[in-house]
């Protein structure tokens, strides 16, 4: 089974790589750019169908859940 794992910075939380890629591309593109939030993405592929042990790796060890929000989805 495939499992993908988005973590992205929570909404209250700086993200300054975000914002200087902002500012490069608003420069690129000669346009404003509303925002841009950098976060991570996992493709996990195990044996068989676990939903809760991908969410509690998710939750643990892929991202902080202070600062980071998670979302699992099958593949």
């Amino acid at each position: 089974m495939k499992y993908i794992v988005i973590v992205k910075p929570k909404k209250a939380i700086l993200d300054p790589q975000g914002k200087a890629i902002k500012k490069v591309a608003e420069n690129y593109l000669q346009s404003e750019i509303k925002d841009i939030r950098v976060g991570k993405y996992f493709e996990i592929e195990i044996e068989k169908e676990d939903d809760g042990l991908i969410n509690k790796l998710a939750k643990n060890i892929l991202s902080n859940d202070v600062i980071e929000d998670y979302e699992v989805r099958k593949a």
